[in-house]
């Protein structure tokens, strides 16, 4: 067993799950967390975005959500195979979760993994400034198996590769689904971060609590700027030689009932 596997194994308590990383078929298949299964493809980005979310610890786990957040409504932008939706069901288990998720192989996967969560609510659309569609590049990484991105051109993406998905406007898209504010919103779009909540009403942004995700070096700093001018404090971890990080943006009442721990989390 190599020392990733180990891992895997340690944190998941599922000897099969941590050798799935050997099985190159992708075989959908599955592993048992907070009593209910978890489905997956093999040797595919799904199994880092598992073990990323929902089995490291607290301090090293990709997302940090405040308890003090207590959300209603909850927004996860980019919502994969549904691993975030069901971390978030399980933090916040009364608020009300919508996930948007374009790729409709990823979205097959997704209703899967929420059947068992009443308080998710799933949307095979990608959200955007306006209607219309847009075409998602896959890798053509055999290690990256499952990635994709918004650019043909970028490293590791196959131009050849690609699935058109369809887009709507967030803000009259979320005025459809009656959707009025939201406490908190996770969002990980691959590069169409900036486009997607920039569309949003100010006084949208002004309701929410807490903004975290992945920023892929379309305008990140435009829409930081963006968001503090609307209140928000920012924080973000960023390597200088890689265009991906990692951000979260919180209001000043939220952020004054975080703990000194809690606190270095986002620092």
């Amino acid at each position: 067993m190599t020392s990733k596997e180990l891992k895997y194994f340690i944190k998941s308590q599922s000897y099969g799950f941590a050798i799935s990383l050997r099985d190159k078929s992708h075989v959908l298949k599955s592993f048992n967390w907070n009593k209910n299964k978890v489905f997956y493809r093999t040797s595919t980005s799904d199994m880092s975005l598992i073990y990323e979310i929902l089995l490291k610890s607290q301090n090293k786990a990709e997302y940090f959500f405040p308890k003090q957040i207590n959300p209603k409504v909850i927004l996860d932008i980019g919502g994969n195979i549904g691993i975030t939706s069901i971390f978030l069901a399980k933090v916040f288990p009364n608020a009300s979760i919508y996930t948007f998720e374009p790729l409709k192989e990823n979205f097959e996967l997704l209703e899967k993994n929420i059947q068992n969560y009443p308080n998710i609510k799933a949307f095979n659309v990608g959200l955007g400034s306006k209607n219309g569609s847009f075409k998602v590049y896959f890798s053509d990484d055999p290690e990256n198996f499952g990635g994709a991105s918004l650019y043909s051109d970028g490293e590791g993406n196959d131009s050849e590769s690609y699935s058109e998905c369809e887009v709507k406007n967030i803000s009259d898209f979320l005025d459809e689904l009656n959707i009025e504010s939201a406490d908190l919103i996770k969002i990980d779009t691959e590069g169409a971060e900036f486009e997607i909540l920039s569309s949003l009403k100010d006084q949208f942004l002004k309701n929410t609590s807490w903004i975290t995700g992945e920023l892929h070096g379309n305008n990140d700093f435009i829409l930081l700027n963006h968001l503090m001018n609307l209140g928000f404090s920012i924080s973000l971890k960023k390597q200088i030689d890689n265009r991906l990080f990692m951000f979260s943006a919180g209001k000043e009442y939220i952020i004054s009932k975080l703990s000194k721990k809690d606190k270095k989390l986002i620092s």
